[in-house]
């Protein structure tokens, strides 16, 4: 006799964003962070901003005196002093490209894990003593801190006190419900989630392409195709996410159902940089040696990072492309000039060609064009043309990137152009938990809604079932001694998210804990039987209900006879938030507060 389990799946689940028709109500802010790999940004707006329109962006940062949308996502540590953004010592050696290190090495690619950039930042977070989920915090206090100062600086401390949040963080699409956790215990660190006189604050996450895509196909002047199909582009400094969707509805507002499922990659605008100064050292030789940590950002960020860069585009190949080099690299050598080979060093300065310029790119182009097709041949498959191509991201930005996918595709009709992202707050404002009491009061009057998402995963929990001979193997079936009955097991594939069980008890043995697991499958037509293989551990969920034991129904077995045992019934729903699952508990039709329920991620 075999003890035997159900899958109880969830697959097909849809990440619907609904739109509020409620009574106009400023009471509540909504903060958007774009939490990048290599800058990060900030934008906020209150209803009545966002339904005209007028969404703020933070420009204004300490110790720059030039007017930026984002900062560098670098932090430097000295003594108990924490140095953050622009305000990083140019001779120093800050940590960077940290975000990545909220994934574990199985989830990045050989390439990945042998980069200078992680490896680099490994070896600063074992030089600090810190872990990548303390440096996340580290930054998004100071952040953090620099936002309220903004906004205090706009609206007013009063104002701004009388509010109550709304704070979304980007993610990359790619990311595993584990780095997002991370991200979220790094909020909390940061001060994100403290108390607050205005009420709770909430926190939700969006994934990046489903940001840009909110803003970039609803911009002003940007005309969209009923039944038109855009692939969202989004080229950040680490990551390269893309997801397609079909414009379903253009009247009243825009709605989107994702045409394909979406997919990303690790090839974002840091291997571009990588590549650039594996250049410069290969020209320079040993004179790269000679360079203080000034002397290399003089040359990474000032000439490049500012400059060719962002505005490189690939024009006549004579054209010349100067980076000055510092004088500390020719104190041993003597002599500015090298035109022994070429690219030539004339005064101190590599005269670079096109091409050479050129091949700074060629790597990630090259996976950002496989990420492509493969998007675009999975659009095909479903009998579906793809109309345009939309860039977002600091790479995506990048005038080279556009002329490289607009010659690509020119002949297929696919147009290519670029957006402004700041889609953290149309999710904010459309994503509304009807459990959420800071939601209630705003009209919302977006230009724009996801309307389904495709599932990547089935998600569900095991139990034990009746046995049903229509459906289960006989040699599968065991005898339940509390229910008096055979039970079984099947996995069946099923829209609705939320499910009864119930748990029997010996007297005095409930504790008022319960302890669930929640599994996933990746299997585009899950196992009928339970499978070690294919079906995975995603998370377990931990509440303490508060029920005295006393308060447990009597149990009665299948066959109608009382025993000695309690049962407590209870609901587990998983909820689709953009990024994330949400899982809730209900005993009765309570639901447990989110204090008392803990999850955690394998």
């Amino acid at each position: 006799m075999g003890r035997s389990d159900e899958f109880d799946d969830t697959s097909s689940l849809t990440g619907d964003l609904l739109g509020l028709d409620l009574e106009e109500n400023d009471s509540v802010m909504t903060i958007g962070i774009d939490f990048g790999t290599t800058y990060s940004g900030v934008a906020w707006a209150t209803a009545s901003e966002f339904n005209k329109r007028e969404i703020n962006l933070i420009t204004e940062w300490p110790d720059w005196p030039h007017e930026e949308s984002k900062a560098p996502t670098q932090i430097y540590y000295e003594h108990d002093a924490i140095f953050w953004g622009y305000s990083v010592p140019r001779d120093s050696d800050p940590l960077a490209w940290f975000k990545l290190l909220l994934l574990k090495d199985e989830d990045l690619d050989q390439k990945i894990r042998s980069s200078e950039f992680i490896i680099r930042a490994k070896r600063k977070l074992r030089d600090e003593n810190r872990s990548a989920v303390e440096v996340v915090a580290d930054y998004l206090r100071a952040l953090w801190g620099h936002t309220l100062e903004m906004i205090a600086k706009a609206r007013g401390e009063t104002i701004l006190d009388g509010m109550s949040f709304h704070i979304v963080i980007t993610v990359p699409a790619i990311w595993k419900g584990y780095a997002r956790q991370s991200m979220r215990d790094a909020a909390s660190k940061a001060g994100l989630l403290a108390d607050r006189d205005a009420g709770k604050t909430r926190l939700s996450f969006v994934p990046e392409p489903e940001a840009a895509a909110l803003a970039s196909l609803s911009e002003p002047g940007f005309k969209v195709l009923p039944g038109g199909v855009y692939l969202i582009c989004d080229a950040g400094g680490g990551t390269v996410d893309l997801i397609t969707y079909r414009v379903s509805r253009v009247e009243p507002a825009i709605a989107l159902d994702e045409a394909v499922e979406g997919i990303g990659g690790l090839c974002g605008g840091i291997f571009v940089d990588d590549a650039f100064e594996r250049i410069c050292k290969a020209r320079m030789g040993t004179r790269w040696n000679y360079l203080s940590r000034n002397g290399i950002q003089e040359i990474l960020k000032d000439e490049w990072e500012m400059g060719h860069k962002r505005h490189f585009k690939l024009q006549n190949a004579s054209n010349e492309y100067i980076v000055s080099i510092p004088a500390e690299a020719f104190a041993k050598t003597g002599g500015f000039d090298d035109t022994s080979m070429e690219p030539h060093i004339k005064n101190g300065r590599i005269h670079f060609k096109g091409p050479d310029i050129q091949r700074a790119f060629e790597g990630s182009f090259s996976d950002i064009d496989k990420l492509i097709e493969t998007q675009i041949q999975k659009a095909t498959g479903n009998n579906t043309a793809v109309n345009g191509i939309i860039l977002v991201g600091g790479l995506g930005s990048s005038r080279y990137l556009h002329q490289h996918l607009s010659d690509r595709y020119r002949k297929a009709g696919i147009t290519v152009r670029s957006a402004i992202c700041r889609g953290a707050i149309y999710k904010g404002f459309l994503d509304a938990d009807r459990d959420d009491v800071s939601t209630q009061g705003l009209n919302i009057k977006s230009p724009i809604s996801v309307s389904s998402t495709i599932s990547r995963l089935s998600m569900g929990v095991r139990h034990t079932g009746f046995f049903d001979p229509s459906k289960h193997d006989a040699a599968d079936r065991f005898w339940d001694s509390d229910e008096a009955a055979y039970k079984g097991e099947k996995i069946s594939v099923g829209k609705p998210v939320r499910h009864n069980f119930y748990r029997i008890y010996s007297v005095n043995e409930f504790d008022g804990g319960l302890w669930e697991i929640f599994y996933q499958c990746g299997e585009s037509s899950p196992p009928s039987v339970w499978s070690d293989g294919s079906v995975q551990r995603l998370c377990d969920l931990h509440t303490n209900t508060n029920i005295p034991s006393s308060a447990l129904k009597d149990h009665t077995s299948a066959d109608g006879k009382k025993t000695s045992k309690k049962k407590l019934e209870f609901d587990l729903e998983m909820v689709p938030s953009g990024a994330s699952i949400e899982f809730g508990l209900y005993v009765g039709e309570k639901k447990q507060g989110s204090q008392a329920v803990k999850i955690e991620y394998e």
